[in-house]
């Protein structure tokens, strides 16, 4: 088994990560951990390997190389470029040489660069030959050479091509979060020990896209509240009062799925239809596997939604993500498009490796037509990123994972027809502005969580709210709520209501 799942997981964590990727050569869990064995446990080893160690900041990438080394009983010989370039006044060969010569005296040594895209920029003058230098004379020495770095796609391109091997450090998904924390608070914590796996369960799926250093910090947080206020045990609270206090190291670069917000399909007034369409297609989904693998059928990979602004779409997906337990990915069209060439699709790539590693997922994308549009009507970018989005969405069949997209749009007609065929974003869902028996019961939802006269009649308020959506119901409720404090009421009457509606306009036009 890895020592490297064995570090991050603890025995049983590990074992969970060894029956997900045994025998999978791809995954840094057991690539890393055979390169330390073919380097240092060989009796006639092969000519040590040059690694490229990728990842974000926190995923313990110097840590794990050094975890490893222990246990191998290899030395270290580190170098950041501040100390190379301190230490010899800039002449960064001269320093290469000589760290080299110096790791080269004793048995069993590595040579650890951090942050190689600070030695060797994209943009910048520094002598890339320099690491073909280092290199060289590491395979002459025999020594492993290792690179960090958090963000690869900033170093020089004949720089990538000297390493053997790449190995990416990924976000950890809720289960492996789960594992590590686990692991933290049965291992490492001094208080008496009162949470149960439900709570630990709990308090991971708050901390998306938590790293491991992350993950360490707030249970030392959390350990330090208990202290401090003299508790001999931690308790969830101690936890929920340091979780603010945590800068998420995951957020800065990497899309993460999420835990959102619970919303039920009672918090959603009307859209009977649509839901019952939803409950179909995407939560039975989850609810009802074994019922489809029974069958020998398989259910639609996605749902479109479409209709007028402001009427729920987006609700009803994270209604989607909550009523099937499901993870949440929201996908802001934005960040897709990328300045280089190539990095759009490698963003779309991303994007469904992320819900893989988190499955069970439920991909957002808002306005879908604003990237996906026809290609006779797109440029070069657009048909690329189109391309790319039908590969991601394909390869869902081969991965045997459960990741449902879901997309939304006012303008249905203008995405490209290959994106809707059969097999794809095949089921089309409208969601359009409510009647009058939908209004009352947004109506009913909206006055559950605010404070509103007990006498209001909402039987009134939706008549005189035609065309309104639940958007504009709610801005309607924001705006009364408004009057009523500018005349220091403790309610919302329902005369400031009938004055609100005539100040906000309705979005849909009824003929």
């Amino acid at each position: 088994m890895s020592d490297y799942a064995t570090l991050c997981y603890g025995e049983e964590g590990a074992r969970y990560v060894y029956d997900q990727t045994h025998f999978n050569t791809h995954d840094p869990t057991n690539r890393l951990d055979q390169a330390f064995n073919l380097t240092f446990k060989q009796h006639e080893p092969p000519p040590p390997p040059v690694i490229l160690l990728k990842g974000d900041s926190g995923t313990g990438k110097s840590y794990i190389v050094s975890h490893l080394a222990r246990i191998h009983n290899v030395t270290v010989h580190s170098v950041t470029l501040g100390e190379l370039a301190a230490a010899h006044r800039g002449q960064l060969t001269k320093g290469f040489k000589r760290l080299i010569w110096k790791a080269s005296t004793s048995n069993n040594s590595l040579v650890l660069i951090e942050d190689l895209d600070l030695f060797f920029p994209r943009q910048g003058q520094e002598d890339t030959g320099l690491l073909s230098i280092a290199s060289s004379l590491a395979q002459q020495a025999k020594l492993m050479l290792i690179a960090t770095t958090r963000r690869p796609d900033y170093i020089a391109f004949d720089v990538r091509p000297l390493f053997q091997d790449e190995i990416h450090l990924q976000i950890p998904t809720p289960d492996e979060r789960f594992h590590m924390m686990r692991y933290i608070y049965n291992h490492d914590f001094l208080c008496a020990k009162t949470l149960s796996d439900q709570d630990i369960q709990l308090l991971s799926s708050k901390a998306h896209a938590f790293v491991a250093a992350d993950i360490a910090q707030w249970c030392r947080l959390a350990e330090e509240d208990a202290l401090i206020k003299k508790l001999d045990q931690v308790n969830i609270n101690n936890f929920d009062n340091t979780f603010s206090d945590i800068r998420v190291s995951g957020l800065q670069n990497s899309a993460m799925a999420e835990k959102p917000d619970p919303v039920y399909w009672k918090d959603i007034g009307g859209l009977v239809a649509a839901k019952n369409a939803l409950e179909e297609s995407a939560v039975w989904i989850y609810k009802h596997a074994d019922a489809y693998k029974r069958l020998g059928i398989r259910p639609s990979k996605g749902v479109l939604l479409f209709g007028p602004p402001g009427t729920g779409k987006t609700l009803l997906a994270k209604a989607v993500a909550t009523e099937s337990s499901a993870n949440f990915l929201p996908v802001s069209i934005p960040d897709l498009i990328k300045g280089e060439v190539g990095e759009s699709e490698k963003a779309v790539s991303r994007i469904f490796q992320t819900a893989i590693r988190c499955s069970p997922c439920v991909i957002f994308l808002d306005e879908l037509e604003a990237i996906f549009s026809s290609r006779d009507t797109t440029g070069d970018v657009g048909r690329k990123l189109i391309s790319q989005f039908l590969i991601e969405i394909d390869h869902l069949d081969k991965v045997d994972k459960s990741v449902i997209l879901l997309g939304a749009t006012n303008h249905p007609e203008s995405i490209d027809n290959s994106i809707l065929r059969p097999g794809r974003l095949d089921r089309l869902v409208y969601v359009g502005a409510p009647n009058l028996e939908e209004r009352v019961q947004i109506l009913q939802v909206l006055r559950n969580k605010t404070k509103v006269h007990p006498d209001i009649n909402l039987e009134e308020i939706a008549s005189k709210t035609e065309g309104y959506t639940g958007a504009d119901l709610q801005a309607v409720i924001r705006k009364a709520g408004l009057l009523s404090l500018k005349q220091n009421l403790l309610q919302i009457t329902q005369e400031n209501i009938l004055k609100a509606i005539e100040s906000v306009s309705p979005s849909v036009i009824v003929e």
